[in-house]
């Protein structure tokens, strides 16, 4: 059990110390050569605009996000309030059911056809924001620091899980056609 905390530390938890390298870079360089990667398919005529438009959403969701977060860790390194700082949980959740509402809207507007990507990017979202909401519940308005730490770690497994299945499926849309999609995308409705 050690190492798996060791692990999780080393990998997962942001520091003041800003590595140059983490998992999270990868992450935001699957998602921007799954955009260009979609730009070009769909430019080429070889992609369902369903699925470039759900691409570009969570592209920009997740970019704007990763500076949100960024700024946060900028703030408290400064000095600011670490509670004051856990409101971002929040912020997030937020901004990941408005990404759900922005992403209905534009394949309301642009494009009739909801695809698989589209649903499975609705329901990997929609859990991604319910893990924000929850710890932000426990940090914030139950103000339960150290107690029960494995909602931290369930909490970083939930979101690490979702943000490299995300760059899967966008980078393989096709993968969802596949056997393969009860390991990408959930299947409850």
């Amino acid at each position: 059990m050690q190492y798996l905390v060791d692990l999780y530390n080393e990998l997962l938890v942001a520091t003041a110390a800003h590595k140059a390298f983490s998992v999270q870079v990868i992450i935001a360089l699957c998602y921007t050569a799954a955009l260009v990667n979609s730009f070009y398919r769909a430019y080429k005529h070889k992609e369902c605009f369903s699925d470039f438009l759900s691409i570009a959403v969570v592209s920009s969701k997740y970019l704007v996000t990763s500076l949100l977060m960024e700024k946060v860790l900028l703030f408290i390194s400064d000095g600011g309030s670490g509670e004051f700082a856990q409101n971002i949980y929040l912020a997030l959740a937020a901004f990941n059911v408005l990404s759900v509402i922005v992403l209905y809207k534009l394949h309301t507007k642009f494009s009739y056809v909801l695809g698989e990507l589209f649903f499975c990017i609705m329901k990997l979202t929609l859990l991604l924001a319910s893990a924000h909401f929850i710890l932000w519940f426990k940090l914030v308005v139950l103000f339960i620091q150290e107690e029960h730490a494995y909602i931290h770690y369930i909490y970083s497994f939930i979101v690490l899980y979702v943000s490299i299945t995300l760059a899967i499926v966008m980078l393989f849309p096709r993968l969802l056609k596949t056997k393969l999609k009860v390991l990408v995308s959930p299947s409850w409705p």
